[in-house]
């Protein structure tokens, strides 16, 4: 029994097939040209795209796309404008109507757990170094930045992280994994119509945990982490396979991953609690020079903009000088934000303390029904997979809640089937139909709660003349989902991050998986939630 097949035996609540949702998230991606004004392709105009940016017809030079229920995807693509790369054959014919493909599937940096949605491709000419931080100027607000090279051939990873490319060339062939800023390059030697594992028997291909020196082709986003009193959201880094090697105080060094001290600096200016009520404290543990994140990192729209993804962990209290205006202009440039638990004061201003900052007007009840304080033990979590507000799929939650399924998530630790156990539980939203910004993930499976949501950036983005669509640029997550809960042994506190023994080595925890998916979902270019999946069977709709 194939995995993709064996999920509809464990997870009852599926809404169409594995195959389906990857070709319509793909093909959305090409239909709303990724939040950019121009309304093209994965890759950007001009270069062949990603699937293409015509009618999907491989003779009219567009790309085409098809994928079948129950396994990754596979695609296939004339290349348009983008040349057959010196040295490799092409478009090669096969007789039965064969095919030379190549097939794997994509880990995380740890190599446990199979990764959804990743771009999977034959770059059009070599790699070029991605843009530091926040891309600006003509790279701004498009994903054409992150794809410049073009591409031969391309697909894109199913739930259960398997791709299978087809017509690829023939060759010593450059495949590249991309999502995001996250990007590896391998070579795979190819035989006319055959099919070519990606990496040799008994090894696995990976998302890269480190970038060697001097090598262009290996890539990750820089990551800023506010640490908090109550969290341990740095810790999720190194269980999905990132050395202490990767974590720097603040900006600069060589590390992905730069630390700051969230909250108030050694607990100055008032203290925190678990219950609320008090002003966030950071968690400093003993890493020399960390800088304090309110005069180095959200102080201003410049200190964030470095970093292509802001993790907010929780401080057990509303965020002490917290800068809502710089948060929302830096979103509003193509940055990407996770807060979590009391970080709600960014986005409905500070419901328990008497600070002086408040939420952007555009923010605060147009985004949820905000409360401070409230909590739980523990809950079960529904896995929300339609529009909100609509009866329409969301056709990444579904993704969510199947990959879930596959990775030993849900219905586990008391959880009924198909549930996603959270503990400790904090309750600080609901999203409602008339919160149109929002898009629900998790929902509390007894009351109206919102355990996880994410909007688009700017919420009133003008709309694109070319797709229709409004030019989303960035993504902002709320959760209350927290790192620490369920990890066994628990993370001590303080936690030095540094110190091999600050972060424990354990497997990712099922609401710890719930947040690697959504930590690569932020990393991935910005489509539109509630834009239906657009598909006639393989073709790309335009």
């Amino acid at each position: 029994m194939s995995l993709g097949h064996s999920i509809r035996g464990r997870v009852p609540k599926l809404v169409f097939p594995v195959g389906l949702i990857t070709a319509a998230l793909i093909v959305v991606g090409s239909h709303v040209g990724c939040g950019s004004g121009n309304g093209n392709s994965l890759f950007g105009s001009g270069d062949g795209g990603i699937l293409g940016s015509s009618s999907g017809n491989s003779n009219s030079g567009g790309g085409s796309f098809s994928s079948s229920s129950g396994s990754g995807g596979s695609g296939s693509s004339s290349g348009g404008m983008v040349a057959c790369p010196s040295g490799l054959q092409c478009n090669v014919s096969c007789s039965g109507n064969g095919t030379t493909s190549i097939s794997g599937i994509v880990y995380d940096p740890a190599g446990n757990d199979p990764l959804f949605n990743v771009a999977v491709y034959v770059p059009g000419g070599p790699l070029q170094p991605l843009p530091a931080g926040v891309p600006t100027g003509s790279d701004a607000c498009t994903c054409g930045a992150l794809f410049k090279s073009g591409m031969v051939v391309q697909t894109a990873t199913g739930v259960d992280g398997s791709f299978k490319l087809l017509n690829a060339p023939v060759g010593n062939v450059p495949l590249v994994i991309q999502v995001g800023k996250w990007r590896k390059q391998i070579m795979v030697t190819t035989k006319s119509c055959q099919d070519t594992p990606a990496v040799a028997s008994g090894q696995k291909l990976t998302l890269p945990s480190t970038v060697p020196a001097g090598d262009t082709n290996t890539s990750m986003p820089d990551i800023a982490v506010s640490t908090g009193s109550a969290d341990t959201l740095e810790c999720l880094m190194q269980r999905i396979g990132l050395p202490p090697s990767e974590y720097v105080a603040g900006a600069g060094g060589t590390g992905h991953i730069h630390m700051f001290g969230g909250g108030t600096p050694n607990g100055g200016g008032g203290g925190g609690g678990g219950g609320g009520g008090g002003i966030g404290t950071p968690e400093m543990g003993t890493l020399p020079g960390l800088p304090a994140a309110d005069t180095s990192l959200w102080d201003s729209q410049a200190h964030l903009m470095p970093y292509d993804i802001v993790l907010l962990s929780c401080e057990g209290g509303e965020t002490y000088n917290a800068n809502p205006p710089a948060l929302e202009s830096y979103l509003n440039a193509g940055g990407r934000a996770f807060a979590s638990h009391f970080h709600y004061a960014w986005f409905a201003g500070p419901l328990d303390t008497h600070q002086n900052y408040t939420a952007p007007a555009d923010w605060g009840p147009a985004l949820a029904t905000w409360m401070g304080g409230s909590m739980g033990n523990q809950a079960n979590g529904t896995i929300v997979q339609t529009l909100n507000g609509s009866t329409q799929p969301f056709p990444k939650g579904v993704a969510f809640y199947q990959w879930l399924g596959l990775n030993g998530a849900l219905g586990v630790l008391g959880a009924p089937m198909g549930d996603l156990h959270v503990d400790p539980v904090r309750y600080n939203s609901v999203v409602g139909a008339t919160n149109k910004p929002s898009q629900p993930w998790v929902q509390d499976a007894t009351n109206a709660q919102t355990l996880y949501f994410s909007f688009d950036t700017p919420v009133n983005a003008p709309v694109n003349p070319d797709s229709g669509v409004p030019q989303y640029c960035g993504r902002a997550v709320f959760s209350d989902l927290h790192v620490g809960g369920e990890t066994m042994p628990q993370d001590p506190s303080p936690t030095p991050p540094l110190n091999p023994q600050g972060c424990t080595a354990a497997n990712l925890s099922p609401q710890e998986k719930a947040l690697e998916f959504m930590l690569f979902d932020l990393s991935s270019c910005v489509i539109p939630d509630y834009t239906p999946p657009q598909t006639d069977g393989g073709g790309i709709v335009q």
